[in-house]
């Protein structure tokens, strides 16, 4: 080893050099002994040759201090400098081995695994004709990896190049075999849609769309031998171009959020929730205790055969029993998580009687629950509605069976019906969408665990803060923004002042942003305030309208992901199918209310979205580097 033998050779210096500082005054001795008419040695000849140089002088003073009597000549010791080492090169990593396996449960994304034989930073190149996604490097340098490949086209034959960082400089590496990824061609069944886009003012990044591809009821019996034609529910995500880039199948999957890991978050319906990596490989899968044994949702038999147990909720006695999960499970940021489930509760023949007057049913009202839960199913804490909101004062709009209220049975009456949850941290809340009774809830996030229900503020039916601007209506999806205030969708069903039946005023939906000003220490000085919104417009003029799902997200650029997604009666028809319109618009400036992306189902094919987000890129986390 060359480094080691330059510090044997500079070891062995410095020992010679002691040696001969350990001989000079011995030297010195004889001189003096030597100096003498009988012919002693000559002092100068006190020389000796080295690698090193020492110069020595002694004098010796007499007691007279005006002179001096050297006792030696100076030793001068003749060197020569070590020879520099040569410079090492670092070699280049060899590839072991290096394997392509296409995903299961997402089947544009593929996994590869590669070896080498010395550390290095590794990152994927897939090319095919007009294409090539690019994969960030690792942050660390390592010998095995195991690397997800996402954003490819469909039906296309992808080269895959293994890149490596070395000594700064990225090299390509040689695999024993070439690894090749034939993307599938996309299913008969994924819905067909258009896009429009302008690339210079799109936000960066994909839309990841939760569609609902409806087979419509055609009065004709279904073929028994044929195949299933729609999945229940899958995810989409389309690039700037319109193309699919990646998809997963999944039953019942709702409110989908990307982790800060780069893995995904959902409501898993019926009763679950789940989080699953860009292969659709689950990581976690929850449910409430009271799923247990419910058909598929069973431990160990996932509904779309991914592996993985379903770990129930655990709740201690005294606490609501939770009886789902539905529409919305997101990370809280703190580790926890947090979710929207429900509770029955019974009501007595006057509040009967205040909220649906001539009704004889003795029914029971079904009102939100959120919870927030770890990792391992512990539930931390809950706040039911139940005990903020009066239900005599603000019943909602679905709690009479006899007005036929699409969510009412002659049993239970789905009275607040929330369909978003998010944690709020810049006040400590937790906020709320509760669509049937048209409010957006604020409650205390207190450090108490358990059962809470401190309300913060309530802005609509029942408000409690001085509110500016138009009330929602049925709104879905309500999120925080950067500086503090709320982006959400406003569907506008019953608004006041329009009619489907008046076409001077038909009823119309929109994105809108509230701002709260609730930092004063006293609650009588908060406010809110409606600062925007962006109502889009069909081809004949008319105001877009879908009366149920949807979604309004704040992204990056400062511009708006706007999600309508059921335009059309309800329920749909093959006459009159519904549709989904998603469009991302400019929010300020001169260029206010632009289109800049928009993204249209195939209005022949009935199709709806839940929700719509933003996807930056597939490689989130710290195992990727923010510098390649």
């Amino acid at each position: 080893m060359v480094w080691d033998s330059h510090v044997e050779t500079d070891q062995n210096v410095r020992m010679r050099s002691l040696r001969l500082l350990a001989v000079v005054p011995l030297l010195l001795v004889a001189a003096c002994a030597g100096d003498d008419d009988s012919g002693g040695p000559d002092p100068t000849s006190a020389t000796e040759t080295t690698e090193t140089t020492e110069t020595t002088e002694a004098t010796e003073a007499s007691d007279d201090s005006s002179s001096t009597t050297p006792t030696s000549a100076p030793t001068t010791v003749e060197t020569t400098e070590p020879e520099e080492a040569a410079p090492t090169t670092v070699a280049d990593p060899v590839v072991g081995a290096a394997a392509l396996t296409p995903a299961e449960f997402a089947p544009l994304a593929a996994e590869v695994t590669v070896e080498l034989d010395t550390p290095a930073q590794l990152r994927l190149v897939a090319t095919t004709d007009g294409h090539e996604v690019t994969t960030p490097f690792t942050t660390e340098a390592d010998t095995s990896f195991a690397l997800p490949l996402a954003g490819l086209y469909s039906d296309r034959s992808y080269d895959v190049a293994v890149h490596a960082l070395v000594d700064g400089d990225e090299i390509t590496l040689d695999t024993p075999e070439p690894l090749v990824f034939d993307t599938p061609p996309l299913p008969d069944w994924m819905p067909a849609h258009t896009v429009e886009s302008d690339p210079t003012r799109v936000s960066p990044g994909y839309v990841l769309v939760e569609s609902s591809p409806n087979q419509i009821d055609t009065g004709q019996e279904p073929d028994p031998d044929a195949d299933p034609v729609y999945p229940t529910n899958v995810s989409i995500v389309y690039d700037e171009a319109g193309e699919i880039v990646w998809y997963y199948t999944n039953q019942g999957l709702g409110g989908v959020e990307q982790t800060t890991d780069g893995t995904f978050v959902a409501h898993y319906g019926p009763f679950g929730a789940r989080e699953f990596d860009v292969l659709g490989n689950v990581i976690g899968h929850w449910r409430p205790a009271f799923a247990e044994g419910v058909g598929s949702q069973t431990p160990g038999a996932l509904p779309d055969g991914n592996p993985g147990d379903a770990a129930p909720l655990t709740v201690d006695a005294p606490w609501t029993e939770l009886r789902s999960f539905h529409h919305e499970v997101r990370p809280m940021g703190n580790g926890n998580l947090i979710a929207l489930s429900a509770a029955l509760h019974d009501l007595t023949p006057e509040q009967r009687e205040a909220i649906c007057p001539g009704d004889d049913l003795e029914f029971k009202a079904v009102s939100d629950v959120i919870v927030e839960f770890t990792p391992d199913g512990e539930v931390i804490r809950t706040w039911d509605l139940w005990d903020v909101v009066d239900i005599v004062e603000v019943p909602g709009s679905d709690m009479c069976f006899t007005d036929g209220g699409l969510f009412a049975t002659e049993i239970n009456r789905d009275w607040t019906h929330a369909n978003s949850v998010i944690y709020d941290p810049t006040r400590d809340a937790i906020v709320i969408s509760a669509r049937h009774t048209d409010q957006i809830i604020a409650l205390d996030h207190l450090d108490d665990e358990g059962p809470q229900s401190q309300l913060r503020w309530i802005i609509g039916a029942g408000g409690t803060i001085p509110f500016e601007g138009d009330l929602p209506y049925h709104q879905h999806a309500v999120e925080l923004m950067d500086n503090g205030d709320y982006i959400f969708y406003d569907n506008g069903n019953d608004r006041p002042g329009t009619d489907p039946d008046d076409p001077a005023n038909p009823p119309y939906s929109r994105a809108a942003v509230y701002s709260v000003d609730d930092s004063s220490d006293d609650p009588a000085d908060w406010t809110a305030t409606q600062v925007w919104e962006h109502i889009d417009v069909e081809e004949d003029g008319t105001p877009v309208f879908t009366s149920f799902i949807s979604d309004a997200d704040i992204l990056a650029n400062g511009n708006v992901l706007i999600t309508h997604g059921g335009i059309g009666p309800f329920p749909p028809s093959p006459e009159f199918p519904l549709r989904a319109l998603v469009v991302e618009v400019v929010k300020g400036g001169e260029d206010e209310g632009d289109v800049v992306w928009r993204l249209d189902s195939d209005p022949f094919q009935s199709h709806t979205m839940y929700r719509s987000e933003k996807v930056e890129t597939f490689y989130v986390g710290d195992e990727w580097s923010t510098d390649s």
